[in-house]
């Protein structure tokens, strides 16, 4: 995990995010923090935080808006912006004036939110991808695999694999996003510090990426 580095804190371990500019933080939670966007997590933070209802779509929403149904939050004022993931990617943007806070998962990935929020944040020099699963982990069916560029399949298993991190890494320098973040961080491998939906089922908690404009 390049430049990421492993924290403790009042809410267990978390992962920081490298390079992050002055009046900004972000960190994704473990398995150490159940998920939940409350009254422990509010004070460790120590500033409301805004999070949505997420439904794997393309649709971004502001801070006053939430927690309505959308994928990505933005705030051009400061603001603690709330990803909740179990293996889907957190992208987070920081631009000039605005900050984003992406949940992209595949079908997200498809319906390309990553390109709808760079339209409303502006351009963005730096972005961030936090832990997610990866192509090491990501089997799926041929339903799915077919809704990708070819170039981000992996076909030397039984069952296809899908690359989201680089699928959307790519997409980011296609985009002039210069500097580029990743982790490398999979939720769903053995060892894992990170909840994964696929490990741990429906029962399992939840990460969250944390992106902060102070």
């Amino acid at each position: 995990m390049p430049g990421f580095s492993i924290e403790s804190s009042p809410i267990g371990r978390i992962v920081v995010a490298p390079e992050v500019p002055a009046g900004h933080r972000l960190f994704y939670t473990t398995r150490d923090y159940e998920g939940a966007i409350g009254e422990k997590l509010q004070a460790f933070v120590g500033m409301p935080i805004a999070h949505c209802k997420q439904v794997h779509g393309r649709t971004l929403c502001a801070p006053t808006d939430a927690p309505a149904e959308c994928d990505a939050l933005w705030s051009d004022v400061p603001a603690a912006l709330a990803i909740k993931t179990a293996d889907c990617l957190p992208v987070s943007f920081i631009a000039e004036e605005r900050i984003a806070n992406i949940h992209c998962g595949w079908r997200g990935a498809v319906q390309q939110i990553v390109d709808a929020t760079l339209d409303v944040v502006g351009v963005t020099r730096a972005a961030w991808l936090g832990p997610s699963i990866r192509v090491c982990c990501f089997e799926v069916g041929e339903e799915v695999a077919e809704q990708f560029d070819e170039a981000f399949v992996y076909r030397t298993r039984a069952k296809p694999h899908v690359d989201i991190a680089g699928l959307v890494a790519a997409r980011l320098r296609e985009r002039g996003v210069a500097r580029v973040h990743d982790s490398a961080l999979c939720t769903r491998c053995d060892g894992s510090i990170f909840h994964s939906y696929r490990r741990d089922g429906k029962g399992g908690g939840r990460n969250l990426a944390i992106l902060m404009k102070v």
